[in-house]
């Protein structure tokens, strides 16, 4: 027994050490590919296309169906990626004969390199054809690499999704800068998806679950919640931070003000932000929310901005809530879109910042002392006085040339100085 122990401790450490050999292999001196997001994001209004298509591709499930997805759709959402999270680098070439993704990730400082590179090289045909994925010197085979990830992903979810994502693939043809996907009916695979366990990519705290639970009931029982007329958010977060500092100790404020920006969320921007949080709802099978949207700034609009960013900050990295609010500005100024809105982007960044201040150990509490019950937006949302909005592409171009120009990072930092001077950031 004493041996059979030994020789399974060997294999486990000659494997750990294959692994994290090949790892320091793959791991090179240089980035393979460097991009400048803010050019990449320039094309960000026609993933609208794209996601007009998903759109249909759902309503029609029952049919098979051809997606498209050009390389500007593509690049736009890796640049997406990298405004989310600076580290990462790639871009993506489409002809007729292969897709070629390349892609950098900047790892922290360390000895023995900084960038870990990928070269993915995905052939049209049949299903999902991978010809290589390359980490750095290292040439995996592209079966085993798609292998080795549907089976991660099974993992991870604790279901077969991934393989049935791969199996709805019925071809993959290629032009010049375009794919076509060819997709066998859906219906089943949205219904599996549907059924895919909540853990992946929400919360499976049972503490903030319970938390939020109770702020959105408390939400429910407000008054204000039945009036026929819009009413500021400030009339919602006046009570729900009441109840959070009577909850609340040094400690535990910042997670009753998570637990109460989370239920905001829910209640006054949109109910399917539960799923991400758990059974919340004070009634089965009933949705709780007011009678009528709340506003800032007299906008519906802005309070949904400013609410989402603050939970999305909440639920994942500060960076995605900023980007995904710059991106949807960048895909409004198509000719069917509202406008590139420097307005909504205010909207985007101060919901980040509130959530941030609010959720900071050494600030909580003080937080909870300035929003418990007011009923003014001036403590929390900036004023948006000569903020450009309605911008078309073309507007935008001769206004700002680019994102992250320096007419564009100036108007940002002046959003920024605006947020700054808030009674919570003070």
């Amino acid at each position: 027994m004493s041996k059979l122990i030994k020789t399974i401790s060997f294999v486990i450490l000659l494997i750990i050490i294959t692994v994290v050999g090949l790892f320091v292999t793959a791991i090179e001196d240089q980035p393979l590919i460097e991009a400048n997001s803010g050019e990449q994001v320039n094309q960000a209004e026609s993933v609208k296309k794209l996601m007009q298509q998903l759109s249909d591709s759902v309503k029609n499930r029952n049919n098979k169906q051809n997606i498209n997805v050009s390389q500007d759709q593509l690049n736009s959402l890796v640049g997406f990626a990298q405004r989310a999270h600076g580290k990462i680098n790639g871009r993506v070439f489409i002809n007729s004969n292969s897709t070629i993704i390349l892609a950098s990730y900047q790892l922290p400082k360390n000895p023995v390199g900084e960038y870990l590179n990928i070269d993915i090289l995905l052939l049209p045909g049949p299903g999902i054809n991978v010809s290589h994925v390359k980490f750095g010197p290292i040439n995996v085979p592209g079966s085993l690499a798609l292998d080795s990830l549907v089976y991660l992903a099974n993992w991870y979810t604790n279901s077969n999704i991934a393989s049935q994502f791969v199996k709805q693939v019925e071809s993959v043809a290629m032009t010049e800068q375009q794919i076509q996907l060819s997709v066998l009916p859906l219906d089943q695979f949205l219904r599996e998806l549907n059924d895919v366990k909540q853990g992946v990519g929400g919360s499976s705290d049972e503490e903030m679950r319970l938390r939020t639970a109770y702020y959105l009931k408390q939400l429910s029982l407000l008054d204000v919640g039945d009036k026929p007329s819009p009413q500021s958010l400030a009339k919602y977060i006046g009570p729900v931070f009441s109840w959070a500092k009577n909850r609340s100790n040094y400690d535990t404020a910042p997670k009753e003000n998570e637990a109460a920006i989370l239920a905001l969320a829910i209640y006054a921007g949109h109910h399917r932000f539960a799923n991400l949080i758990g059974d919340v709802q004070p009634q089965k099978g009933k949705v709780a929310l007011p009678r009528v949207r709340p506003t800032l700034k007299s906008r519906a609009d802005l309070n949904q901005h400013f609410i989402f960013s603050a939970a999305i900050k909440i639920l994942s990295e500060q960076g995605l809530s900023i980007a995904i609010g710059e991106f949807k500005e960048l895909m409004d100024r198509s000719d069917d879109g509202s406008g590139y809105s420097f307005v909504d982007l205010a909207a985007d960044f101060a919901g980040v910042e509130f959530a941030i201040a609010a959720t900071n150990p050494s600030g909580a509490s003080s937080v909870q002392n300035i929003l418990a019950g007011i009923s003014d937006e001036n403590a929390f949302f900036p004023n948006i006085t000569g903020l450009p909005e309605g911008l078309s592409k073309t507007d935008f171009t001769r206004i700002f040339t680019k994102v992250d120009s320096p007419e564009y990072l100036e108007m940002v930092q002046s959003i920024k100085q605006r947020i700054a001077v808030l009674p919570i950031h003070r």
